[in-house]
């Protein structure tokens, strides 16, 4: 009988290890299982950071391309402003005004009438345009005749007071 009982009992031990040894074997299985998943999941984490970050260098050295465009057409700007100034600063206005106001009215007008010209042919509409560039041509023809027409203003004497 207690060949029995101790047979049982090393049967028992043994079974009890070799189910131990099942359940470790299953369970390192599954934790292999779920670490692969880990790591698939983080290559592919790690490519999307790698394009992330090759994306976000081309980003920043097309941004430098624009401010770089952007500051020339600010210093363009900036010269064109001065060239402004120094030709308004030459001009006295108001003399010109109280001495010609006709002409100078009139080239205020034409000054203004070509500045929404190239505005407006620069936004794709230059009906404008074609039109001072119809006035002006018939300005000069009528110029080349001799007589002096309707829009020969610049070929008037000038009517000081």
């Amino acid at each position: 009988m207690i060949k029995i009982y101790l047979l049982i009992v090393v049967l028992g031990v043994l079974g009890g290890v070799g189910y131990g040894g099942y359940a470790y074997y299953q369970d390192t299985q599954e934790r292999l299982r779920i670490y692969a998943e880990n790591q698939a999941r983080l290559e592919e984490a790690v490519k999307t950071s790698e394009a992330t970050i090759q994306k976000m260098g081309e980003d920043i050295l097309k941004q430098q391309e624009l401010n770089n465009e952007l500051q020339k057409n600010l210093t363009q700007a900036t010269a064109a402003q001065d060239a402004l100034r120094r030709t308004l600063t030459k001009h006295d206005l108001t003399k010109e005004a109280l001495n010609d106001p006709i002409n100078l009215q009139e080239r205020m007008n034409n000054a203004t009438k070509k500045v929404w010209a190239r505005i407006e042919s620069v936004t794709g509409n230059d009906t404008r345009k074609r039109v001072f560039d119809a006035e002006k041509a018939a300005r000069e023809d009528s110029n080349k005749d001799g007589v002096q027409g309707k829009g020969d203003t610049a070929s008037e004497p000038s009517k000081a007071n």
